[in-house]
């Protein structure tokens, strides 16, 4: 074989096994990113902590639902029902009208501090956080995670069928 073509062939072997070796690298090292995320306003002050557990996946589960928690309060505090839907697991129904529904009833208390309080899990997959309004008022939100992301369960639909 001619020494030029063997040098290309090399080159693009080589080439080829750097490009294939970054790519797999990149796959296994990516964060899964959630679809959604805190914008500049409105401001929210939440606390999260997982309750008094034994099991060391309180913590883990709890550190894994702040955003969606935190992009809640600001999506319930700005009182869009559209955006709050947004949040909602995908393959549940009529998330729109359940989204009027809460900020008709904690809109007006999301814009006080919030303390929000993960419940020991139970099953994987599904958590319960109660959120402690600053001016007392309380709400039990339920999330439920498909495909390495957390979404809120809103409107109807079956948690461990997405």
């Amino acid at each position: 074989m001619p020494e030029l073509p063997r040098k290309r062939l090399w080159v693009m072997v080589t080439a080829l096994a750097l490009l294939v070796t970054a790519a797999a690298a990149w796959w296994l090292l990516r964060e899964p990113s959630a679809p959604y995320a805190l914008r500049a306003t409105p401001e929210v002050n939440v606390t999260l902590r997982p309750e008094e557990s034994t099991y060391p996946e309180a913590k883990e589960v709890a550190d894994e639902v702040e955003p969606l928690v935190k992009v809640y309060v600001q999506r319930l505090q700005a009182g869009e029902p559209a955006d709050l839907a947004r949040i909602g697991a995908p393959w549940y129904t009529a998330r729109e009208r359940a989204a009027q529904g809460l900020i008709s009833r904690y809109g007006a208390h999301a814009g006080e501090p919030v303390e929000a309080v993960v419940s020991d899990p139970v099953v994987p997959g599904l958590a319960a956080v109660e959120l402690r309004f600053g001016d007392g008022q309380r709400q039990v939100v339920d999330l439920v995670r498909g495909n390495d992301v957390w979404w809120l369960e809103l409107g109807n639909g079956d948690p461990v069928k997405p």
